[in-house]
Formats: C-alpha cells, sequence, structure tokens
C-alpha cells in the first residue's frame, strides 16, 4: 500500500531536518501527563542524525508505560526566553565497572 503525499512528507522529516532550524521537540505521557522539551541540537547527537522526527520514544521516562507517548515540535519565539523550560545534556558521567573474579595468589593478574 502506497502512502499518501501528506505521510510521505512527514515522513522524509529527520532529526537533522529539525536541529538545524532550531527548533524543540516535546515529548509528552498521556499516562502520567509528563512533558520534557529539548532542544533538537542537543539531542542530535545523542539520538541520530537520522532518527525520524515524528517518531516518539518507545515508552515514557517517568512512569515506564509503553504506548502513550506522543511528540510535538515547536518553534521558539522571543516570547519564549526566560519561560520554555528544556531539558539539555549537562555532561557524561564515567562509570568504575566492577566485576568478581577469584583470587589467584599474591601478583597473579
Amino acid at each position: 500500500m502506497s502512502m499518501t503525499p501528506s505521510r510521505r512528507r512527514l515522513d522524509a522529516v529527520r532529526l537533522k531536518h529539525l536541529a538545524e532550524d532550531g527548533w524543540v521537540l516535546i515529548y509528552r505521557c498521556n499516562y502520567c501527563r509528563n512533558e520534557t522539551a529539548f532542544l533538537a541540537s542537543d539531542v542530535v547527537d545523542i539520538w541520530g542524525p537520522e532518527m525520524k522526527a515524528f517518531e516518539p520514544p518507545q515508552r515514557c521516562g517517568r512512569c515506564r508505560v509503553s504506548g502513550y507517548m506522543r511528540v510535538q515540535h515547536y518553534f521558539p519565539t522571543s516570547i519564549d526566553v526566560g519561560k520554555l523550560r528544556l531539558r539539555r545534556p549537562a555532561g557524561k558521567r564515567s562509570v568504575q565497572v566492577w566485576k568478581w573474579e577469584m583470587y589467584g595468589g599474591p601478583g597473579a593478574r
């Protein structure tokens, strides 16, 4: 079954296109009503530039329920300065990894 022209146009929009123009992605869980806004330019490195812009994540980050996510795109204006709350990356953490192994005596590795 072929796609209608309007659906084909929506399917062609990728995350890299929104990042170039400065759009904001708003993800909303219709189950717990959690709403999170991201700058598209911040998440393009994390999620990949070829991600479809109209595909929401699989499940909510707060309630972990799948199937209730909705995505919107918003172009911020001068009215939003100081009022629009965004979730932005603050850096990466390195975590020490531990493993269990048997003692092999002094000097053994």
